[in-house]
């Protein structure tokens, strides 16, 4: 061997070292870096479920929120429809309401009229009649009795009442 340029004594020192440092790292180390890589491993593989588990459930809580969302716009369009609704209802009271008050205006302005007239009407015959009795009273001078002078006038009254 010497030929080749090995040193026996060497080479077996060599080898002797090497499978006393593989030993030794056989025992010592590499359990431990193997344990360290598996732990790694293992954390590496329980992030990504957890990442997936997390985006799983990110993407549940978006449909449940946009579900809501959606629930709570539908509810304000039909609030918002049922608010319409009402104001018109009320819209309608609220004319109904001054139509019935108009009517009852033009009734009560209606009847006043007809009892002003009456009343007018009334006045009038009155008038007409102190007029015919004065007239009367003229016409004879020395005037008639009471019972008689009102019977002229109803008499009167009838026959303008009738005209």
């Amino acid at each position: 061997m010497a030929a080749l340029g090995l040193n026996l004594n060497y080479l077996l020192s060599y080898i002797v070292n090497f499978f006393l440092l593989y030993f030794l790292l056989k025992k010592f180390v590499f359990p431990a870096v193997s344990q360290m890589l598996e732990d790694r491993k293992k954390r590496i593989a329980e992030g990504l479920t957890a990442a997936d588990a997390a985006r799983r459930e990110a993407e549940e809580e978006r449909k449940r929120l946009m579900a809501q969302l959606e629930a709570e716009r539908a509810e304000a369009q039909q609030r918002v429809a049922a608010a319409s609704a009402q104001a018109e209802k009320v819209k309608e009271d609220i004319l109904a309401q001054a139509r019935r008050e108009a009517e009852a205006i033009k009734t009560s302005a209606v009847e006043e009229a007809e009892a002003e007239k009456q009343r007018i009407l009334a006045e009038a015959h009155k008038q007409i009649a102190e007029l015919a009795m004065l007239a009367a009273e003229r016409v004879v001078r020395k005037g008639l009795d009471e019972k008689t002078q009102h019977q002229i006038i109803e008499d009167f009254l009838s026959q303008v009442s009738l005209n």
